[in-house]
């Protein structure tokens, strides 16, 4: 499908880099498939250049891959990459929490009860990613450390988030899941117990999956 119109004043390459990155994210790219510049300048009706650039991204950020002599293909995540990605969240996490000890005010756990009713009324699964960014992005939010909290927002801007997150069946049960796991975690900040909270964050990722 041609690129978008909307947003001229930006780059031509940006538009077809968001274009191809929401395809691999939803699916329309199938993982592993091959991403011929040739095939993809036909398909989003521009030239090769803005397309070569943004796989360069693509490989860049994770999405796609690059193997001398074969060319891009779009990635195939392995269970031990999505591991690897909770494993640097949850650490940067943790480490806002322990800044503050867990010390919430009643504004900051309001604002926390209401993104988790805000994720249990997801539709799919891009609603659901961003429900749960904002819920934990605004977990760490207290600390003042303002380097960290700047790039675990970072890590959840990273598209393999996003693609983690579309990989999963969204449906009453999922958001059920979260929606305890988010609970138990408020709970214990209501407490102020970073002791009891912690551990909570291992549940909540595998239910975030």
């Amino acid at each position: 499908m041609p690129v978008q119109a909307a947003g001229k004043a930006r780059p031509l390459s940006e538009r077809v880099y968001e274009s191809i990155c929401n395809d691999i994210i939803k699916g329309v790219i199938a993982p592993g498939a091959p991403l011929i510049q040739e095939q993809l300048a036909e398909e989003y009706s521009v030239s090769r250049t803005p397309v070569r650039e943004a796989l360069n991204r693509l490989v860049h950020e994770g999405l796609a891959t690059l193997t001398p002599g074969a060319g891009y293909a779009a990635t195939t995540l392995t269970r031990s990459e999505v591991e690897e990605v909770y494993e640097v969240r949850k650490a940067l996490e943790i480490m806002a929490i322990k800044q503050f000890e867990a010390n919430y005010s009643s504004l900051e756990l309001a604002r926390l009860e209401f993104l988790i009713a805000e994720g249990s009324a997801c539709k799919d699964a891009e609603e659901l990613f961003k429900a749960t960014r904002a819920f934990h992005l605004a977990l760490a939010a207290p600390a003042s450390n303002s380097f960290l909290l700047k790039t675990l927002q970072v890590v959840w801007d990273n598209p393999v988030q996003r693609l983690i997150s579309h990989s999963y069946q969204v449906d009453e049960d999922k958001l059920e899941r979260v929606a305890e796991a988010h609970s138990k975690i408020v709970a214990a900040a209501r407490e102020g117990d970073a002791d009891a909270l912690i551990p909570l964050l291992d549940t909540c990722h595998e239910k975030d999956q």
